[in-house]
């Protein structure tokens, strides 16, 4: 991942081949369910390649950033472990990739700032409620967001397999939507 955010050529040429492919099964689907998105419309986690170093400097710059384990990390005081120990955002792995609260952010800032949305609705599984909490409250002190922008995760819950647990997408077998 870490070679892919930094633009290594090998790893984008790879990247660009699977990204088409995928968009093009997403856009059978949505012709398929008769939703009205066009390839212009999409804008995947890449698009935010980019900003995301801008992210992290612009947290610094607010002093929101601490140096965690070699890791950049906001620390916000509201959320805390279990034994009570602040629960961190962490922006900026150790070896200098960027995580999914990174992407969020630039993606969150970008439709604040350049699509000037009133209110955006994030639709993830319930699991990931916590990760938005922090992310949502992470914009609005960085200033990432403008005065009266609603941030909402509209939670649902999981597809389960045969032993009663969650699908886990990235191991493989699960339902396809096309074969339901």
């Amino acid at each position: 991942m870490v070679k892919l955010q930094a633009g290594d050529a090998e790893c984008l040429t790879l990247w660009t081949r699977f990204k088409d492919i995928s968009l093009s099964h997403c856009q059978q689907t949505y012709e398929r369910l008769n939703v009205k998105l066009t390839p212009a419309d999409v804008m995947g986690e890449s698009a935010y390649n980019d900003d995301l170093a801008n992210v992290v400097n612009d947290l610094k710059a607010a002093g929101l950033l601490v140096e965690s384990n070699g890791a950049q990390c906001v620390f916000l005081e509201e959320f805390r472990t279990a034994d009570d120990t602040p629960l961190p955002v962490i922006v900026q792995k150790a070896g200098g990739g960027y995580l999914y609260a990174t992407t969020d952010l630039a993606a969150i800032r970008y439709r604040s700032k350049v699509l000037k949305a009133d209110r955006a609705l994030y639709f993830v599984d319930q699991r990931q409620a916590l990760h938005f909490q922090q992310v949502f409250e992470v914009a609005r002190r960085a200033g990432f967001v403008h005065e009266g922008m609603q941030l909402e995760h509209m939670g649902f819950g999981t597809m389960n397999g045969a032993d009663g647990r969650p699908f886990k997408t990235r191991d493989g077998g699960t339902v396809k939507l096309i074969d339901l």
